[in-house]
This record gives C-alpha cells, structure tokens and sequence, in this order.
C-alpha cells in the first residue's frame, strides 16, 4: 500500500468515491474499474511507480467515468483517454512538486523534471505543453 499519499489525493479519492485495493496477481500495472469505481494497483511495483499508476488510474475516474465504453470502442479513442490519464497524472505531480518545494514554474527543466520523478522521457512533450499552459 501506498503510504506517501498527501492530503490532496486522498480528498481526491474521497471526493470521486472510489475505492484504490492493490494485488499482487495483476498482469498489468494498474487498471480503473468504472463499473465497480475501483482502482486495482499491482502490488508488485515500487511505491514511487505504484503512486504514478495510482495518478494515472485516477485521470480515468475523473475525467471518463462515464465514457470508459469509448475506451475500448476504437484504438483512437483508447489512446486518445490514455494521453488524458496522463496529462492528469503529470499535472498533479507537477503541482505537488511545486508546493513540496516552492520552485516557480518557469525553472523546471521538463527533463530534469521527469528524471528526478522516475517517469518516462517520452512524457517531456507533453511536459513541456503543460509548463508553458501553466505561465
């Protein structure tokens, strides 16, 4: 289980009132459940990955809870609500980062940034995208 959980995220699970549980039998690393509003994390990964999937799965609950039939109903449309999830991941990183260390926006190196984080270089378009909406 997740213990580096801030209070902004748990009033975010509170809020959206889904349940997180974690096992270690998923073949995969995280999964939203909108038929049940759960969140499945593998139990397997690190705490640092295990709160990137948990900020992932929950960018699914927030923003297409009502639309997960979308999700399987094209590839476009499936990568279209991945992209989603994880702009929303990145943004709430971004602003715990942010608060955590009182660092103005427009000094983040966006490399530098996922690197420290543990996320993958393929994100810094995005990233990047994010930090220039953000000024």
């Amino acid at each position: 289980m997740i213990c580096m959980l801030d209070s902004r995220i748990k009033d975010l699970i509170d809020g959206l009132d889904v349940k997180v549980k974690y096992s270690s039998e998923l073949d995969v690393e995280g999964t939203y459940l909108a038929s049940l509003n759960w969140i499945i994390i593998n139990s397997n990964l690190s705490e640092v990955k295990q709160y990137e999937v948990l900020l992932h799965e929950l960018g699914h609950a927030a923003l297409q809870r009502g639309e997960i039939e979308l999700y399987h109903a094209t590839q476009t449309e499936h990568l279209k609500m991945e992209a989603e999830a994880n702009t929303f991941m990145l943004k709430e990183t971004l602003s715990e980062y942010v608060l955590d260390n009182s660092v103005d926006i427009r000094d983040i190196n966006p490399v530098t940034f996922l690197e420290v984080q543990g996320l993958s270089l393929n994100l810094e378009p995005k990233l990047r995208k994010i930090l220039k909406e953000s000024i």
